[in-house]
């Protein structure tokens, strides 16, 4: 019997990732190649070239978690774990902080695995569902309720589980909702985990959120370079926290997993995290390029879908207008025109729901594509 449920979107990445002409569903933001990358630090080729091929140290090299943790306000080297990828690093941190019977409380809808590792370890986790809200000071959006907060978790949930911004909708919540989850957990003692693997691809630039770690002093945040910088290959992600103590079970779990990440990868990565705002200028320049384009689309295209526009990242959450099987369509439609959409369906949501990603450069073609399908069908 497996531990885990299939991990649902997945299993549909796998059977279509690379074989689709076109993933207007991906993720992540445009990559670039590794000459582009070490271009952008003198004498990193001689580096990469002469280094050994030797274990790392399992938190990551002493000069990658110093850069790292350059991007965030009051924290050293020791507050930085970095991991192969935000996948490892969710199952790590889940493995050492949670035990059976605790409960979490999760934003929903979600990527599964912030829901479904807890769920396997014998927590109880409660949803908090993200709704759409028509009439909100700054217009249509999803948003999170944190005066929903106190009946979900009951004053007694281990840990608080927030993706912002959010994966699939684009929701990010306003700095007083913000603080007011802060505030909570604070209250409470409850651990606050934010997945902010989309943080840095905000369309209206104030509104970025402090990170977790910055904000709360029983804070954890998770950041990968596979999102606004468009490094999935890397596999270079980390954890960010003034708890070392969860940090130090952290490692503890990780000798039984990878052990310590990839060498020449760590190299590359803090290549970028050295430069990480030119690198994640350049993603946001892509997203608002082709969210104006989408806006045109979704206008011209009510009888298809309709969308809450994202505040931030590179996925949105729209809706097909007739209520049908966004499954249905996707499979004819990536048979037919080679333009991948990925259903709400692998969100464990309404099924007439679909993921849209607008972080690669060749979505102008894509979205071509998609509305010579549906002038054709």
């Amino acid at each position: 019997m497996s531990f885990f449920k299939p991990f649902a979107l997945e299993r549909f990445f796998a059977k279509h990732e690379f074989s689709a002409r076109y993933l207007l569903c991906s993720s992540d933001c445009e990559s670039f190649p590794v000459r582009e990358l070490l271009a952008m630090d003198e004498g990193s080729i001689d580096r990469l070239l002469d280094m050994r091929l030797g274990y790392t140290e399992t938190r990551g090299a002493p000069s990658l978690r110093e850069a790292i943790a350059g991007h965030y306000a009051g924290l050293g080297p020791e507050g930085v774990f970095v991991h192969s990828g935000a996948e490892e690093a969710i199952l790590n941190l889940y493995l050492a902080a949670l035990k059976p019977g605790d409960r979490v409380v999760v934003n929903y809808p979600c990527y599964q695995s912030l829901a479904e590792i807890p769920r396997s370890l014998g927590c109880e986790v409660v949803p908090w569902e993200l709704r759409q809200v028509e009439d909100g000071p700054g217009g249509p959006r999803w948003r999170l309720d944190p005066d929903e907060l106190p009946a979900l978790s009951g004053g007694k949930a281990t840990m608080i589980v927030l993706n912002a911004p959010n994966n699939p909708t684009g929701a990010l919540p306003t700095r007083d909702e913000f603080e007011a989850v802060v505030a909570y957990a604070r209250r409470t003692g409850a651990i606050l985990f934010v997945d902010e693997v989309y943080r840095r691809l905000e369309r209206d630039r104030s509104a970025r959120l402090p990170s977790a770690c910055e904000a709360y002093e029983n804070g954890v945040a998770l950041d990968v370079l596979s999102k606004h910088s468009g490094l999935a290959g890397l596999r270079i992600g980390w954890l960010a926290s003034r708890r070392t103590d969860l940090l130090d079970a952290v490692a503890v779990v990780k000798d039984y997993n990878s052990i310590c990440s990839s060498a020449p990868s760590e190299l590359l990565a803090e290549i970028a995290i050295r430069n990480l705002e030119p690198i994640a200028a350049r993603n946001r320049a892509i997203c608002a390029r082709n969210l104006a384009l989408l806006d045109g689309f979704f206008e011209r295209r009510p009888e298809f879908a309709r969308w809450t526009p994202p505040a931030a990242g590179s996925v949105a959450f729209p809706r097909l207008s007739d209520g049908s099987d966004a499954e249905e369509l996707a499979e004819r439609l990536v048979a037919e025109s080679g333009v991948l959409l990925l259903p709400g369906a692998y969100y464990d949501y309404d099924r007439s729901y679909f993921r849209l990603g607008f972080g690669r450069a060749n979505l102008p073609e894509a979205l071509a594509r998609l509305e010579a399908w549906l002038d054709g069908r």
